[in-house]
């Protein structure tokens, strides 16, 4: 009898044991994105969700710099959606024109106004996007799109700024 009580306690312990040894919730990967005052273009669905981390973000300035340098006539569409996003909201478009090695900058009516042209017939990409939600985080802020020369000597888009309307610039 005290042979049975003892196999018992032992298979009720090992039990024990076995059972706390499993884990009931196991760690859960995270789809947070961390905020960052950089957020370097990448055309993909992790860009966006890049950005509209950061613009939730309490963050002044978000730069977003290019890997690939391309005109203003030729931006990529996912940056149209966000930067057209937040002009249909109020928001205001700055372009800012490399200066020329003269020291003088000439000023180029056409460009600014293909660019922005550009941005406003996109109103039907946006609203067809489903990314409402994402593109949410970029009201209240303003954009800043600054213009470089590449080594052919062309305009090109240098990085983009968003910032928060209010902000000091």
């Amino acid at each position: 009898m005290h042979k049975l009580v003892t196999i018992r306690l032992a298979l009720l312990l090992a039990g024990c044991l076995a059972i706390s040894a499993c884990e009931t919730n196991p760690p859960v990967k995270s789809s947070q994105v961390d905020a960052a005052p950089i957020v370097a273009f990448l055309d993909a669905d992790k860009f966006d969700n890049e950005l509209s981390a950061s613009l939730s973000a309490p963050i002044t300035e978000v730069t977003v710099p290019f890997y690939d340098k391309v005109s203003p006539n030729q931006m990529p569409e996912r940056i149209k959606v966000w930067v057209n996003y937040i002009e249909k909201n109020g928001g205001k478009i700055q372009m800012t024109e490399p200066p020329s090695s003269s020291g003088v900058t000439a000023k180029n009516p056409f460009l600014i106004f293909s660019m922005i042209n550009a941005i406003r017939t996109l109103v039907t990409l946006e609203q067809k996007s489903e990314k409402a939600k994402v593109l949410a985080s970029a009201k209240g802020h303003d954009v800043k799109i600054l213009l470089a020369y590449n080594a052919q000597n062309e305009v090109v888009i240098d990085k983009i700024v968003f910032a928060k309307k209010g902000a000091a610039n």
